[in-house]
């Protein structure tokens, strides 16, 4: 791959951080409302991984070899952490959906 095409993944994990950060703002607020435990925490930690593939993204382009794979498996894994975060706090409004 080149290394434009590297930079251009690098940055898009860093935009999905911002999403996450942001996420886990309004699940707090929505948590401290509802009163449920503290699941928020969890997208700190899908953030941890994001930033993490984004930097093994970076290292990528200066040509460490695999670098890529482990920077996809981070990022896979931090927004699966993110996926099972936000079904456990935004679920109930698929429910509520559903009801009607």
């Amino acid at each position: 791959m080149s290394a434009e095409f590297e930079l251009i993944d690098s940055l898009s994990f860093l935009f999905f951080t911002i999403v996450l950060y942001l996420l886990a703002q309004l699940s707090k607020r929505i948590g401290e409302v509802m009163a449920m435990k503290k699941y928020y925490y969890f997208y700190y930690a899908a953030m941890f991984f994001t930033v993490s593939a984004s930097i093994i993204m970076l290292l990528t382009s200066a040509g460490f070899e695999n670098a890529g794979l482990f920077g996809y498996g981070f990022f896979a894994l931090g927004l699966t952490i993110a996926l099972i975060t936000s079904v456990k706090y935004w679920g109930w409004l698929i429910k509520e959906l559903v009801k009607g």
